[in-house]
């Protein structure tokens, strides 16, 4: 264990982008290349390992071709 404590907001929205990626038949691999990130940063994003920035978020969603709120709203957040 990392020590590092998991947000439940982190948790769901990390879940949200990974539901959104899956349902765009993505591997985490294809997509962060898509999206321009590191594939184990992203994975560390869909695990709610972070707390990632509005501009992270923005380039998810860009990549995935949704709006932020969508992927927020998903999450109910």
């Amino acid at each position: 264990m990392s020590g590092r404590e998991k947000s439940a907001a982190s948790c769901a929205l990390g879940g949200a982008i990974r539901a959104a990626r899956s349902e765009r038949r993505y591997s985490q691999e294809a997509f962060a290349a898509h999206a321009g990130l590191d594939r184990s940063y992203f994975g560390a994003i869909e695990r709610g390992e972070f707390n990632i920035t509005i501009d992270t978020l923005m380039t998810i969603a860009a990549g995935l071709g949704v709006p932020a709120s969508a992927l927020l709203r998903r999450a109910q957040l």
